[in-house]
């Protein structure tokens, strides 16, 4: 699979689920993670990736619009999929098969959770 659609599965699946943990793994531990649009970060280490997600999950999955690989560098500009005029941009850097490096910029906040009815399954 390449590294935006395994991106992009693998966050929405942590989304659905509430397990990032997959997602996770394709950062390496010295991984450096930025938002920008986010009171969040800079991120150092998977640990805290993986913390900040714990405490802050997302609320919406993405859908990856478009995309481009420029040698071990990979950008995708999404959309929220609760929220389709909004998203931005993510910039991977790759080091082999792991994320060594996210960059994340929003064009505006992220959707608020969806409430759920009473009874339904995520």
């Amino acid at each position: 699979m390449d590294p935006v659609s395994r991106h992009q599965a693998l966050f929405n699946e942590g989304v659905r689920t509430g397990d990032f943990g997959p997602w996770l793994d394709t950062f390496a531990e010295d991984t450096v993670v930025t938002f920008t649009g986010l009171p969040i970060g800079p991120l150092q280490g998977r640990r805290a990736l993986a913390e900040t997600y714990a405490e802050h999950p997302p609320s919406s999955p993405m859908r990856v619009k478009e995309s481009s690989v420029e040698g071990d560098r990979v950008t995708g500009r999404f959309v929220w999929a609760d929220a389709p005029t909004t998203g931005g941009v993510f910039v991977l850097v790759l080091r082999e098969d792991k994320v060594i490096a996210m960059d994340v910029t929003l064009d505006a906040p992220p959707p608020p959770p969806q409430p759920r009815a009473r009874g339904s399954v995520v």
